[in-house]
């Protein structure tokens, strides 16, 4: 059989449908193990390769260690098929395959500068045993350069071979949010950029397996590396609006959801709704990216860096918001008790990494409160061992509170009523809406202090 360089893409479609090319996806995080089921899903022969000891056994057995939908019966069946298997040995798994889709974390240090340590390791992994003629398709966010300057540069350096004329090298930037990546990773169109027209036109090929949109074919690799910052700087400056549109509303006496409602009515305006804090892999993390590289080309991005800023600050905020309804309870947070509801970093998830709960949490108890978390998606187990106090159960957390902070808006929680809070605690209660789920019209004064971020309105 012809190697996946010299193939046509027909042929490459070919060969992945009938199992006859491997593909190795390096990263069985929250993308990464999706990417590998869709890929073995479509027929291909798929080894996933991680770190984690305990991803790589828990995937072995047949079972997946993130709480994705559907992926639990994805990975049973194509482990008992035989079509995925996983493996932490990434140099074994570079003898077998044809085509790598690097999908490892990109992350920055408490400096705020890129770490692409992840990156350069596994490239140095593939470089020392992969093939020939073999396709390397990177999809993790990095700043421009960074498939070139360190994914190719490793590759070559490690392997002896070169791009373009030895092997293949594309970039693709994941386009997903947990709780619906299957259905992002189908359904979204795809950017992608090769080295060179061959890499391209493969790389699209070997997608275009997973992808039921049209690929978005632009001009080179560092334009499709920059097009992924710029979606996300997009996001976190428009949340970064509402945020402080939502603080000045609160020093004016207005409130912003009924502004923002009142707004949106104009087809061009589409405010968002403000929140304790942006969390999640990629929006609170990629803008340094960006803002790294402005830096080293001598440009500005100032826009960018006070949107991080303002997200940046809104667990303090809450905090502040906290403090104010505990005081016309007339207590402190010294002591204070206080239930959060919720822990992930977005609402109907099980993932609390980067979440903006957490950093509310810690600023508490260092104030001195007593803190305890109930989050449906997490035992109390689970939270004791990110640090914090937990409960299993809503009347477990709010028994004797001092003030509840609603700081997710599970779908769990949205069918709650006040009174659901007040019954089993002192009153009157306060109450911090950071998820905008009840309306201070509705409040009870006689049971409730009630502050919603961006509510100027305290009557």
């Amino acid at each position: 059989m012809k190697n996946i360089m010299e193939m046509r893409p027909n042929e490459v479609k070919d060969n992945i449908k009938n199992g006859n090319l491997t593909i190795c996806v390096v990263g069985l995080g929250w993308m990464g193990l999706p990417t590998a089921c869709l890929f073995a899903d479509a027929g291909g022969k798929v080894i996933g390769v991680d770190v984690n000891e305990y991803v790589v056994e828990q995937i072995n057995k047949g079972k997946s260690h993130i709480q994705e939908p559907k992926i639990k019966d994805l990975v049973k069946r194509l482990v008992r098929s035989k079509k995925l298997i996983a493996t932490s040995d990434i140099k074994e798994a570079a003898t077998k395959s044809d085509v790598f889709v690097i999908i490892v974390p990109t992350k920055i240090d408490y400096r705020k500068t890129p770490d692409y340590s992840a990156v350069e390791k596994v490239s140095k992994g593939i470089g020392t045993s992969m093939n020939r003629s073999c396709l390397i398709i990177f999809e993790s966010t990095a700043a421009p350069g960074v498939t070139e300057n360190i994914v190719k540069e490793t590759l070559e350096r490690v392997s002896g071979f070169k791009a373009s004329k030895d092997f293949g090298l594309a970039y693709s930037p994941i386009r997903a949010t947990a709780g619906t990546v299957l259905e992002n990773l189908q359904n979204y169109p795809r950017v992608v950029a090769g080295i060179d027209k061959k890499s391209l036109e493969l790389a699209s090929a070997v997608l275009s397996m997973i992808v039921k949109e049209r690929m978005v074919k632009v001009r080179d690799i560092k334009t499709a590396e920059t097009t992924k910052l710029f979606e996300n700087v997009y996001r976190d400056v428009n949340i970064a609006l509402a945020n402080e549109l939502a603080m000045f509303c609160e020093k004016a006496g207005i409130n912003y959801m009924d502004a923002r409602n009142a707004a949106n009515t104009q087809p061009y305006s589409n405010l968002h709704v403000p929140s304790i804090g942006v969390g999640g892999h990629c929006i609170p993390v990629n803008p340094y990216f960006l803002i790294d590289e402005a830096e080293a080309v001598r440009a500005k991005v100032r826009l960018v860096e006070s949107a991080r800023m303002i997200n940046d600050k809104m667990p303090s905020h809450t905090v502040k918001l906290i403090t104010k309804a505990l005081r016309e309870r007339r207590k402190t947070l010294l002591r204070a008790k206080i239930a959060v509801l919720g822990i992930s970093y977005k609402p109907n998830v099980k993932e609390a990494k980067y979440s903006p709960v957490i950093e509310v949490v810690k600023k508490l108890l260092r104030k001195g409160s007593r803190v305890i978390i109930y989050d449906p998606y997490f035992s109390a187990q689970e939270i004791k061992e990110m640090g914090f106090q937990g409960a299993d159960s809503l009347k477990e957390a709010i028994e004797k509170i001092d003030c509840v902070l609603i700081a997710v808006g599970h779908e769990r929680f949205r069918n709650l009523k006040l009174n659901d809070l007040t019954r089993y605690s002192k009153s009157p209660i306060a109450i911090v809406d950071g998820s905008h789920l009840f309306s201070f019209k509705d409040k009870d004064k006689t049971k409730v202090i009630y502050r919603e971020i961006g509510c100027g309105i305290v009557d």
